[in-house]
Formats: C-alpha cells, sequence, structure tokens
C-alpha cells in the first residue's frame, strides 16, 4: 500500500479571497511551475544565513493535499512515513508563522470488508472509517477539511 501525497503551496494564488480593492503581495519569491521538495521550505525562504527570519505577510499559506487514503485499520503502520513527510513541511511553515492546512481529497476508507471471515460489510462509509479518518487527520495539528469521495458513501 502506497500513500501518494501531494504539497501544494500556495502564495497569493486565490485572488477570490482577497478584500475587493486590495492588490496583490509578491509571493516569496516566483515559483511557477517549480515543485518545491523541501521540507524546510519557509525556514529557506524566509530566513538568511545567520538565522533572522522575515515575517511572511498574511496572504502566504501553505495547504498539504492527501489523495485517496483508503485508510485501513489493519494497516495503519503504512501511514506513519507519509504523515511525518508531511507533517515536517506543515510544521516548518507554522514555526515561521505561515498559515497552513490540510485538505484530503475523499475515498478515506478502505473499500473492501476488513473483517472478510466475519463481514462482507465495506469499511468505507462507516462511522468507523470517519472516526479513523478525523484520528488521523487530526494528527498533523493543522486545520483539515475532507472533500467526499465515491468511495466514502460507500458504507452509508
Amino acid at each position: 500500500m502506497r500513500l501518494v501525497v501531494t504539497l501544494a503551496l500556495l502564495s497569493n494564488t486565490l485572488a477570490f479571497l482577497r478584500p475587493a480593492g486590495s492588490r496583490a503581495l509578491a509571493p516569496l519569491r516566483n515559483i511557477k511551475d517549480e515543485i518545491i521538495e523541501s521540507p524546510t521550505y519557509y525556514a529557506d525562504e524566509l530566513c538568511d544565513d545567520d538565522e533572522e527570519c522575515a515575517l511572511p505577510d498574511e496572504n502566504q499559506f501553505c495547504v498539504a493535499v492527501l489523495g485517496d487514503l483508503h485508510m485501513d485499520p489493519r494497516h495503519m503502520e503504512d501511514y506513519g512515513p507519509g504523515r511525518e513527510h508531511v507533517k515536517t513541511v506543515l510544521d516548518d511553515a507554522q514555526g515561521r508563522g505561515v498559515q497552513a492546512a490540510l485538505v484530503s481529497l475523499g475515498d478515506v476508507g478502505e473499500s473492501k470488508s476488513i473483517d472478510p471471515e466475519n463481514t462482507a460489510e465495506l469499511f468505507a462509509g462507516t462511522t468507523a472509517c470517519h472516526e479513523l479518518a478525523a484520528d488521523y487527520l487530526g494528527s498533523f495539528d493543522v486545520p483539515y477539511e475532507i472533500v467526499g469521495g465515491n468511495h466514502d458513501l460507500e458504507g452509508i
């Protein structure tokens, strides 16, 4: 099982979130099509060699996007490495005063029975599934949202 993680670092890109009449501030740097993979992106961008750090402006934020977790309570150890990778980036952002959040793009639970010897009931969409997902997503220590997927409705 593989946890697929996409990290989106966004800065001043959502004009509709700015108050009417305000002008866009310059991003930390122009990243256009560049993929940022550094777990210390904000420290690298906001701090100089002497560890003196600039303060980010209120329009800079970091959003981590997780897709199709298909969480299975029988294999939770599979989700730890991906969580730690993403949490490192989120912690760095928050530690530098950058607002951070997490979005899960649905399909949070395993779409098969997690106890096939005793039941054919699907795990996805059940209360237990959503509680497991809430515990996991809450462990990133940032606000999070789930965009429901088709498998999230299976156990309802």
